[in-house]
Formats: C-alpha cells, sequence, structure tokens
C-alpha cells in the first residue's frame, strides 16, 4: 500500500519550509530548504500533531490544515516570531 504523503508549505524569504505526514507509516518529515530537518514515527509523529493541533478531530489521519500548524510551530521555534511575522506578512 502506497498512500499519498499530506503535506503542507510555507515560503520563507531564505526558503520555503515543508512537512510532510505519510499516512500509511505515520512517519512525519519537515524540510527546511529542501533539507530533511525533522522525521518522527509513531507515537512521537502523533504527539507532535497532537500538541500543535490538539482542538482538531484527526486522530491518525491529519489534515492538511493541521500539518500547516506543525510547519507553523517549526517556524516560531526555529527562528523565532520575527521570521513568522515576516512570512505572514508576505503571504498577505
Amino acid at each position: 500500500m502506497n498512500a499519498k504523503a499530506i503535506t503542507a508549505s510555507i515560503g520563507m524569504p531564505g526558503g520555503a519550509v515543508s512537512a510532510e505526514f505519510h499516512i500509511d507509516t505515520g512517519r512525519l518529515r519537515i524540510f527546511e530548504r529542501d533539507v530533511l530537518r525533522v522525521e518522527l514515527f509513531p507515537p512521537q509523529s502523533w504527539f507532535t500533531v497532537a500538541s500543535v493541533a490538539g482542538n482538531s478531530r484527526w486522530g491518525t489521519r491529519p489534515r492538511e490544515a493541521d500539518i500547516r500548524l506543525v510547519v507553523e510551530n517549526f517556524i516560531l521555534q526555529r527562528f523565532g516570531m520575527t521570521a513568522y511575522r515576516s512570512e505572514a506578512s508576505c503571504a498577505q
């Protein structure tokens, strides 16, 4: 079984930050400028999604909006609020 990954990406001034969640394996991968920065497997991948998308009812199959929250959280932790604000102003 080769299920398609659920992905989300946010463009940053230095390059995109993206994440993909593979439903068949539960693997969560986060990329920064096409370089793999984080790779998690269940249950850690589920905990990561649940920690930022706790209000969602995703179970073990997150939606794209849930994965986008994971990317936003990664940006905030890695680059801080100023980077996130500049990204948000670029997107508007």
